[in-house]
């Protein structure tokens, strides 16, 4: 768990269009957001 400033882990995330990206390439842009929806259905 993270705490309130915690920088997250690099991690490898899967893009929409099924493509994978580390999180360490948005960083070098500025910072980011990480927002995770879970579907109910």
């Amino acid at each position: 768990m993270l705490d309130v400033g915690d920088q997250a882990p690099d991690v490898e995330l899967l893009r929409a269009d099924g493509r994978s990206v580390r999180l360490s390439d948005f960083w070098a842009q500025g910072p980011a957001v990480l927002v995770f929806l879970r579907h109910y259905g």
